[in-house]
């Protein structure tokens, strides 16, 4: 797996979750359309305390290479 991909997830997921908190729909429209997009809407299904586990396979189903 590219670790450069996992870390943009967690980036991705720690944006959504800080610095757009009560502004979701602006971070949806910024980045629906980027690679990881899908992934990280996944993601907000597993608790933080998951994801450190969860991530990798949700990056390994989608196979972005």
């Amino acid at each position: 797996m590219n670790n450069n991909l996992l870390k943009e997830a967690y980036k991705l997921r720690f944006e959504y979750y800080n610095l757009y908190e009560e502004k979701e729909e602006k971070w949806h429209q910024k980045y629906k359309n980027h690679i990881l997009y899908e992934v990280v809407k996944q993601s907000f299904s597993y608790s933080y305390i998951d994801i450190a586990e969860i991530m990798p396979k949700l990056i390994e189903k989608i196979k972005i290479e």
